[in-house]
């Protein structure tokens, strides 16, 4: 009795030395062996199988062969032609999919920027940057990923945001100083302009006298960005009336459009208005330029390849529709950007 029920135990379905327990799966169970299994069973035929993973038929027989043996099940009846899966193959196909779609992620995670698309790209972007280049950028790289989550927010352009992990990158003009645990390659340096209203008189205004005429109008949430500001303007002898504060650059311009005050920003945030002939007028920033630069931002040793495909997106994009009318449109200040060839991280 003792020993017919040790030999019953052996052979209990789901028991820890059973056909499925650990004591039976040999070497056949591998990563390699359930993506040719699923392969197999979707493209219905061995033959099939070799032809779409570039091996021989019998390897593939081999292998399916080898992944019954560690089992201890059989996977396909082949005694009907083509073979078809079995009642047990049928119920672990779905397992076996899940399986290797999820090592197929982590792969691509891993890789982080090679030829595998990434499940989620999270990036965070200027939103002059998105507005102006984005469109051909995103383009460009649609294949890194299967899907991309991308935000314009303050936050979402902080070097914080990639340190917290909220975002994978961000490209960003952070003004704060660069943490130790991020990579910053810079893209773009540029001046910052006065932007003030066509109609307003004078082609080069005087900073003091424009600033008692008119208010200034604020953009961004920027705290050190501000700073930096009024730090600039106080050496000219300005403490600017700042009645309106706006989040978007668009809204400034259309503020300063219609006479309502100037601001300051720099070429990429003004260059469609520009184009599109609104009435505002962009002047160089009297006295010695200030500027601001923009970088890709990653985690130290963390994404560094997708990191440098962002930003060689980013140059082709500026190179060719940000550059050649900048320098149409506003030539002396072209002579003040700088759109960066070498990568320094």
């Amino acid at each position: 009795m003792g020993k017919n029920a040790k030999t019953q135990r052996e052979v209990l379905p789901g028991d820890a030395t059973g056909p499925l327990g650990r004591a039976s799966l040999g070497a056949g169970l591998t990563i390699r062996a359930l993506e040719i299994f699923v392969v197999v069973a979707k493209a219905g035929t061995m033959v099939a199988a070799a032809k779409q993973l570039k091996l021989s038929q019998p390897a593939i027989s081999q292998m399916i062969a080898s992944l019954e043996q560690s089992l201890g099940l059989q996977l396909f009846d082949r005694s009907v032609r083509p073979p078809v899966l079995t009642l047990q193959g049928t119920a672990l196909i779905k397992h076996a999919t899940a399986i290797t779609e999820s090592v197929r992620q982590f792969r691509s995670t891993v890789r982080l920027g090679t030829a595998a698309p990434l499940p989620l790209l999270r990036i965070g972007i200027l939103n002059s940057f998105a507005t102006t280049m984005g469109p051909y950028i995103f383009r460009q790289l649609r294949n890194i990923a299967v899907e991309w989550s991308i935000d314009s927010g303050f936050h979402a352009t902080r070097f914080r945001t990639v340190i917290d992990r909220d975002f994978d990158f961000a490209i960003t003009a952070d003004e704060s100083p660069v943490p130790d645990e991020v990579s910053a390659i810079p893209i773009l340096t540029e001046p910052f302009l006065l932007i003030v209203p066509a109609k307003y008189n004078g082609r080069n205004p005087s900073l003091k006298k424009m600033s008692e005429e008119l208010d200034l109008i604020r953009f961004g949430r920027d705290p050190t960005l501000h700073t930096r500001f009024d730090r600039v303007l106080e050496k000219h002898g300005v403490i600017a009336q700042h009645r309106y504060h706006l989040d978007t650059t668009e809204a400034v311009l259309a503020m300063v459009a219609v006479g309502s005050g100037w601001t300051i920003l720099p070429p990429l945030a003004v260059i469609k208005s520009v184009q599109r002939g609104d009435p505002i007028r962009a002047l160089p920033f009297p006295g010695k330029p200030f500027h601001r630069t923009i970088n890709v931002v990653s985690l130290k040793n963390e994404g560094l390849p997708l990191a440098q495909q962002i930003r060689g997106a980013s140059i082709d994009a500026l190179r060719q529709h940000f550059m050649p009318p900048l320098r149409k449109l506003l030539p002396e200040i072209a002579k003040q950007t700088t759109l960066h060839g070498a990568t320094k991280v």
